[in-house]
C-alpha cells in the first residue's frame, strides 16, 4: 500500500497501484507548483481510498471545466480526478510511500519553463499525451 496526503495531514489517502508517473509542463501547473513542472501519479479510481479530508478539499477552476483540488487549510494539491477518465491523478509530491513506478513522458512542453531544459531521455509531447485529451461533457 501507498500512503499520502497534504502537508497539514488533513486529506489522507491510500493507494493500492499507481499506474503511471507523469512530468506536466503547462502553464496551471508550473505555476500552482512554483517549480519547473508538476508530477503526478495517475491510479484508477477503484485502487485509490481517500481516508480523511473530503470536507478539507476545495475546487478551483483553472480553465473552462478542468478543476484542480486543493486544501483549504494548507493550500497543498490534492487529489483529482477528471469525469472523462478512468484514473485520479495525485500531484506525486503528497505519497509519503514510493510508488513503485517512475515517470514515463513529459508533457505539455511546448510551455515549459524558458529557464529548465528536459535532460532525460522520456518521451515528450507538446500537448497532451495523444488519446488522453479532455472529452467535452455533453
Amino acid at each position: 500500500m501507498i500512503r499520502g496526503g497534504c502537508a497539514c495531514g488533513g486529506i489522507r489517502f491510500e493507494i493500492d497501484e499507481v499506474r503511471s508517473l507523469t512530468h506536466c509542463h503547462c502553464v496551471i501547473c508550473r505555476k500552482l507548483t512554483g517549480a519547473a513542472f508538476a508530477t503526478y501519479a495517475h491510479v484508477d479510481s477503484d485502487k485509490f481510498r481517500l481516508i480523511s479530508g473530503e470536507e478539507l478539499t476545495e475546487k478551483f477552476e483553472s480553465a473552462a471545466g478542468s478543476f484542480r483540488n486543493f486544501c483549504r487549510v494548507c493550500g497543498s494539491s490534492a487529489p483529482g480526478k477528471a469525469p472523462y477518465l478512468p484514473t485520479v491523478s495525485i500531484p506525486a509530491g503528497l505519497l509519503d510511500d514510493d510508488p513503485g513506478v517512475r515517470p514515463l513522458v513529459h508533457v505539455f512542453t511546448s510551455s515549459k519553463a524558458t529557464w529548465w531544459d528536459i535532460a532525460d531521455d522520456l518521451p515528450k509531447h507538446e500537448k497532451w499525451v495523444p488519446g488522453f485529451e479532455p472529452k467535452r461533457l455533453t
